[in-house]
């Protein structure tokens, strides 16, 4: 479990990856209390039979981004590490070392466009065997050309990413 930083190694879907995000959501829940109102396994770990990079993507949705302040300091040492220029919509928190991140932890607010792409987004996978097939042969590619640059991995993603939101969205008003 987990990855150096900056580099690229996709697993087979992994079972116990449901433990390990189970496991720290408690530890998150104590932490947050009442300011988180969800926490949620998103990521491509939280999807069964979907190749992923063996690190627990979750997702803390508070009512406001400031409420983080009240247990900011927690964060602020090991094994957890505050990404400063975190986007505007979304405070990341990561946990492990630079040699062996294990969890990326994204706190926003609930009712924020991001929140809602990011669950819509690991639905619409779940529940869409083709596309979940698209995306895992796509995150192949990218794995195999950009091993050793995350941030490109990543950024080639995102049009495919876009689609899909857009596509859950349009299939879930009609």
């Amino acid at each position: 479990m987990g990855l150096k930083v900056g580099t690229v190694k996709l697993e087979k879907y992994d079972f116990n990856w449901a433990n390990e995000f189970n496991e720290e959501k408690e530890i998150l829940f104590k932490i947050f209390g009442d300011i988180a109102i969800k926490i949620e396994h998103i990521g491509s770990t939280s999807i069964e039979g979907l190749s992923a990079k063996p690190i627990i993507d979750i997702a803390i949705a508070v009512n406001k981004l400031e409420d983080f302040e009240k247990v900011k300091s927690y964060f602020e040492k090991e094994p957890y590490s505050i990404k400063e220029n975190s986007v505007n919509d979304e405070i990341l928190v990561r946990k492990g070392s630079e040699d062996n991140r294990t969890h990326f932890i994204h706190i926003m607010e609930l009712n924020s466009k991001r929140y809602q792409d990011t669950i819509i987004f690991r639905d619409y996978l779940k529940y869409n065997i083709d596309t979940l097939k698209a995306y895992e042969k796509l995150k192949k590619d990218l794995a195999n050309k950009y091993s050793n640059n995350r941030k490109m991995y990543t950024a080639s993603k995102n049009d495919f990413i876009q689609k899909v939101i857009e596509t859950a969205y349009e299939e879930q008003i009609e």
